[in-house]
């Protein structure tokens, strides 16, 4: 280990040692998955189908509302905002609201 000014040493050491944990996880689960899934003999009824497409489709609907939510946002940070929606919405943050 070489030595860096700032004392970032035990640092580094609770990072390997972090990253063999995730190593020894992420091998664990390829053999888990590799061993031990071929011999499932799974069934999923039509009910448990169903609850699957479900998920998804609520899982879809979650990422659309939240990328809807957030999209002048993510705009902005890639500098894709137009200069009049910036200045808009910089003079409607600074009316007070009377809305109750």
């Amino acid at each position: 280990m070489a030595f860096r000014p700032g004392g970032t040493m035990k640092h580094s050491r609770t990072r390997n040692r972090e990253r063999v944990i995730f190593v020894t996880a992420l091998a664990l689960a390829a053999w888990w998955v590799v061993v031990l899934a071929p011999d499932a003999e799974a069934y999923i009824d039509p009910s448990a189908g169903g609850m699957l497409v479900q998920l998804l489709l609520a899982g879809t609907a979650g990422v659309a509302v939240i990328g809807k939510l957030f999209w002048h946002r993510i705009k902005r940070l890639f500098g894709m905002a137009d200069p009049e929606e910036a200045a808009s919405a910089a003079s409607a943050s600074d009316q007070p609201h009377d809305h109750v």
